[in-house]
């Protein structure tokens, strides 16, 4: 409420688009006469000028040029000049607009239509029923729709190609209830619309990280795959506790004082190759309480592995030799 009042205090501009959208018209008629059309705008919160001005792009149903205009201060970013700023919004909205359409060509085509995608458009959405049974077959089948993908991104920009490359699985039918942007608005807003990817992002998913050869045909690895479950920040700190009292009893065998530090579950926890019923990741501990009553940090770290839920916990190995001179953690990938 005090940053609500402490924004009115500042004038009603604050909230107003307005002249943005006036000043970014202007601008699309002097460059693009007849080709930019606004489609829609929102207040850089918080600052207290300025609009971000969506405009789309005759010709390319598919595009969407971002701009930010600051009318009051005749300023735009993106540019030493508002007419540099809009021209490089307009060529930036084309690539993306080549790369979302590089990104569904791969996946639609291959039977796993593209749901949304991150704003970066480098990680997107389908659905993928991921099981036990099912894991490997899934990884490979969209292993090598991720194959397309880079193959089309790396003819549009052969010196951009990534050394990995990220898919977000929702579970089957997750689809039927997504929130959508309205249909008249260019692609690229609709599958990066902010609602959609909060909704998908609302409960657990699975995210597979395929590795990029450097070889001339990019190859992408299905069979090194790593697949990680994503949980919302409620459901990380219930793991945190579960596998906190889990893996206690097993430490303190060898240390009797044991404590950890928590928050385990805000770690990265990847699954087990072939499985989705078995993750591992770190836990923090200190061999006992610090002294006056200060919070352990972790000077020891547990490689453990457990269920999705944080239980049945098992210790790996532990290790002592985890952080550097200056206090940095130092971990080894697990």
């Amino acid at each position: 409420m005090a940053l609500l009042v402490g924004l009115l205090a500042t004038g009603c501009a604050a909230f107003d688009t307005d002249d943005d959208v006036r000043r970014a018209r202007e601008l699309a008629d002097e460059l693009y006469p007849g080709e930019l059309e606004v489609v829609g705008a929102r207040i850089l919160f918080p600052q207290t000028s300025g609009s971000e001005v969506t405009l789309s792009l005759a010709g390319d149903p598919d595009a969407a040029v971002r701009f930010r205009v600051d009318a009051a201060n005749d300023r735009c970013d993106g540019g030493p000049s508002c007419t540099d700023a809009l021209r490089e919004a307009v060529d930036r909205a084309r690539r993306e607009a080549g790369n979302l359409r590089a990104m569904r060509g791969a996946f639609d085509g291959c039977g796993h239509p593209v749901l949304a995608t991150d704003e970066k458009l480098a990680a997107p959405w389908i659905e993928a029923r991921v099981t036990d049974e099912t894991v490997d077959d899934v990884l490979t089948r969209v292993g090598a729709c991720a194959q397309r993908w880079v193959a089309a991104r790396a003819a549009q920009a052969p010196k951009g190609t990534p050394e990995w490359v990220t898919v977000n699985f929702a579970a089957p039918g997750t689809a039927e209830d997504l929130p959508a942007a309205k249909s008249a608005l260019p692609t690229v807003v609709r599958f990066t619309h902010g609602p959609r990817l909060a909704a998908l992002a609302h409960r657990p998913y699975y995210v597979a990280a395929f590795p990029v050869g450097d070889d001339a045909g990019h190859t992408v690895d299905a069979g090194s795959a790593r697949l990680r479950i994503v949980s919302p920040f409620e459901e990380r700190q219930a793991f945190s506790r579960r596998v906190d009292a889990s893996v206690l009893p097993a430490l303190r065998a060898t240390y009797p004082d044991a404590v950890t530090s928590g928050g385990a579950g805000m770690g990265v926890w990847r699954l087990e190759r072939g499985t989705v019923s078995r993750m591992r990741g770190y836990v923090l501990f200190c061999e006992r309480p610090p002294a006056d009553g200060k919070r352990c940090l972790g000077d020891l770290a547990a490689l453990v592995t457990s269920d999705p839920k944080g239980r049945d916990a098992e210790v790996v190995r532990i290790l002592t030799d985890i952080r550097d001179e200056r206090g940095v953690l130092r971990l080894p990938p697990q």
